[in-house]
């Protein structure tokens, strides 16, 4: 978790895809104050500070999930849906619990990815608990049906004319 650089901003959780992909991806990323180059020459990874971080605008929460997934250890393994949204909501309001001074802020629900399936459920179950304040819920390149998904991913650049038959032989 990193705290807002101003006091009243919202709170984002971060949630990456998989099914089981580390937020700390994200995290080293996309968003936090922290990231992670490579030297080209010594092939030595860094960590530095950025400037481009989401911390200017929100308190951001990164978060493994479910269970088992990153650096997330517990039990049980869940199998469905359903009772990986009731784990997630006891774990915020876990989190709200210990943080009391997150409980009135606006919450921004985010992800990439497999999120197309968390977000909308977790998103679902926070308005129906109603001990949160949620603000909006953003998936990027939600991945949410697989078959039609995978079936339609020329359209896009066909229709761009990027992709066409004098290059698929």
């Amino acid at each position: 978790m990193y705290p807002a650089v101003e006091a009243d901003a919202p709170v984002t959780v971060w949630l990456n895809g998989g099914p089981g992909a580390s937020s700390i991806m994200g995290n080293f990323l996309f968003s936090s104050p922290l990231t992670i180059s490579q030297d080209p020459a010594t092939k030595a990874f860094n960590m530095h500070n950025t400037d481009a971080s989401w911390i200017s605008a929100s308190t951001v929460i990164y978060i493994d999930q479910p269970v088992g997934t990153g650096f997330s250890y517990g039990e049980p393994v869940l199998t469905n849906m359903d009772d990986v949204t009731r784990e997630f909501i006891y774990f915020l309001t876990q989190i709200w619990l210990k943080f009391p001074q997150l409980q009135d802020k606006d919450l921004y629900m985010t992800g990439e990815s497999y999120c197309g399936h968390y977000i909308p459920a977790f998103s679902w179950g926070l308005l129906q608990n109603g001990n949160f304040n949620l603000k909006a819920s953003l998936i990027g390149d939600p991945y949410t049906a697989g078959l039609t998904q995978k079936q339609a991913m020329y359209i896009e650049p066909e229709a761009l004319n990027i992709l066409d038959d004098s290059n698929m032989a």
